[in-house]
């Protein structure tokens, strides 16, 4: 009978375990870490921010050059270092997965509206 029970209790070991990681994997998105960037050119701080991160983040170099960003400092989660990032910078975000976001230049004002352009 001892193995049976020792059979059982790694079985629902295991099986704790296994919840446990995937709840600390769908928590990771929402965990605040220690972010330290400067403003400046937003190739070089979104490369800073997967340094620091070890997330994924995809933009175009040519898309986003010209765009800068400003400094984050902070226990953050992502979004909100990424929001206060970004914010006046021209760009927005994507949450594509757990870890992996895209940057890309906003749309101009007019598509923002829902305005109907017919270009003949």
């Amino acid at each position: 009978m001892r193995g049976v029970n020792g059979l059982r209790r790694y079985l629902l070991g295991a099986a704790l375990g296994l919840a446990v990681a995937r709840e600390v994997s769908s928590v990771d998105k929402l965990r605040k870490m220690s972010v330290t960037i400067a403003a400046g050119s937003a190739p070089a701080t979104l490369a800073e921010l997967v340094r620091q991160t070890g997330l994924q983040i995809l933009f175009d170099a040519d898309a986003i050059r010209g765009h800068s960003t400003r400094a984050v400092r902070g226990e953050l989660d992502v979004t909100e270092a990424l929001q206060r990032m970004l914010e006046g910078s021209g760009l927005i975000f994507e949450r594509i997965n757990e870890r992996t976001i895209a940057v890309r230049p906003a749309p101009p004002p007019h598509a923002a509206t829902g305005e109907t352009i017919v270009l003949r």
